[in-house]
């Protein structure tokens, strides 16, 4: 699992105004009004896609192993958890606080996390939203 380290070195880095990348990409889905949506590969990681961005690439899980690793690890799991629970929780259509490209990484996200897991959590955001 030290190949996951990735995950927590970038969640649990300092934003200026003092809270962590994670818990200030939390508050602003909960606000609804984005800054830049970079925090979205390691808050909702995918699976890793040849021809995207150096950091898509670094963030991009290798495989459904590496998937069922976080989703297995105790504080991605968790947080995964929470940063879902609020797609479930917020009122503001999806498609104003996220780009297109956010919206599809989410998707990708909700999907291999459903996959991989007996969590109802990500099942229930694919359910909301419409996603197959």
């Amino acid at each position: 699992m030290d190949n996951l380290q990735r995950f927590l070195t970038a969640q649990d880095g300092k934003t200026i105004h003092g809270n962590t990348l994670y818990e200030q990409a939390l508050i602003e889905i909960q606000e609804g009004s984005l800054g830049f949506e970079c925090w979205m590969r390691y808050v909702y990681p995918q699976l890793k896609m040849s021809g995207t961005s150096k950091l898509t690439e670094f963030y991009g899980l290798n495989g459904r192993e590496e998937a069922e690793q976080y989703i297995n690890h105790p504080f991605l799991k968790e947080r995964l958890i929470k940063a879902t629970q609020i797609l479930l929780d917020i009122d503001k259509p999806i498609y104003e606080i996220f780009s297109h490209l956010g919206i599809l990484k989410i998707r990708s996200c909700m999907k291999l996390f459903a996959s991989v897991s007996d969590e109802p959590i990500f099942k229930k955001v694919l359910a909301k939203y419409g996603w197959k």
